[in-house]
């Protein structure tokens, strides 16, 4: 085991996840002012004295929620960004964007109660969608392209596309939607 790194008990991870499913599952159902640490326990079929060996409150188990999942987002983009090169036509999607909309879809439901009820989250969401869009920036200077819009509206509008994606039920696959996406931001000459 390399330094510095720690081997989490599967039981431990399997009660976070516990936790983390039950808050989702609850805030699906509605009024998130109604949701304690209680309801959050009795749903994940745990106690409370579990849930506060893992988190302060709902509210740092919702902060460590987010984190984790943004960081497997990150993972999981990142993990693309030197084995793929960027394709050589420009309204063909970057792997990145294409691993974020897999990523989306694999975990669509925490997504989707996520962007509907944290504002934090959709800001963070819109950072990577900025991201991903500044990553052929460079490349379309070189050609003499720009952008026929700003990277704020089409940031903007590629969160809004996911979140339209999300709540009617992934109707397209990540494929097929990142394709779209690209045709959006068309570059001009």
């Amino acid at each position: 085991m390399p330094n510095g790194t720690k081997k989490v008990d599967p039981r431990v991870k399997r009660t976070k996840q516990m936790f983390k499913d039950a808050l989702v599952s609850l805030l699906r159902e509605g009024d998130s002012s109604k949701i304690t640490v209680q309801s959050v326990a009795d749903r994940a079929e745990l106690n409370r004295a579990t849930f506060y060996l893992h988190y302060r409150d709902l509210e740092d188990l919702t902060e460590r929620m987010l984190d984790d999942i943004l960081a497997e987002l990150f993972e999981s983009m990142m993990g693309q960004t030197n084995a793929t090169p960027l394709p050589a036509k420009l309204d063909e999607p970057p792997q990145q964007l294409l691993s974020l909309l897999e990523h989306v879809y694999r975990n669509a439901a925490l997504y989707n109660v996520m962007l509907e009820n944290s504002v934090v989250f959709r800001k963070r969401m819109h950072g990577v969608f900025m991201n991903i869009t500044a990553l052929g920036e460079k490349r379309r200077q070189e050609e003499g392209r720009e952008l026929a819009v700003s990277k704020e509206i089409i940031a903007s509008s590629l969160l809004g596309i996911v979140t339209w994606w999300l709540q009617e039920g992934l109707p397209y696959s990540p494929a097929y939607l990142a394709k779209q996406m690209m045709l959006m931001g068309k570059m001009k000459k």
